[in-house]
């Protein structure tokens, strides 16, 4: 995937929930990709955005293994701990360029 081109994504939900007795922000996804190799991940955006109420992750895509000509939609997850005072948005960012803004829904 070339690195200048935003990606399409569909699906987008921020879900805050508990598990294990620990409350847990799930984004979940999808980003249409064009290789076989091509797989994507979320990660927390450094540094951190200026407004702790919205949670910035920047959405990438690696490539692993022999590559060939399949276009796919992928899925992706990413969860995190929250603490008491967790974010009430997610913005979702693909080199500097918004791809969705979620509220976070509560499960």
């Amino acid at each position: 995937m070339s690195g200048d081109v935003v990606p399409r994504t569909r699906g987008w939900r921020a879900v805050s929930g508990t598990a294990d007795s620990a409350r847990i922000l799930t984004v979940t996804g999808e980003v249409a990709l064009g290789n076989a190799d091509e797989w994507p991940g979320l990660g927390p955006s450094e540094p951190p955005g200026p407004d702790p109420a919205i949670l910035n992750l920047d959405l990438e895509v690696a490539t692993d293994g022999p590559g060939a000509l399949a276009p796919h939609w992928a899925a992706i997850r990413f969860a995190w701990p929250l603490p008491a005072a967790g974010p009430s948005s997610v913005r979702v960012m693909w080199m500097g360029v918004e791809v969705a803004f979620l509220p976070v829904a509560e499960d």
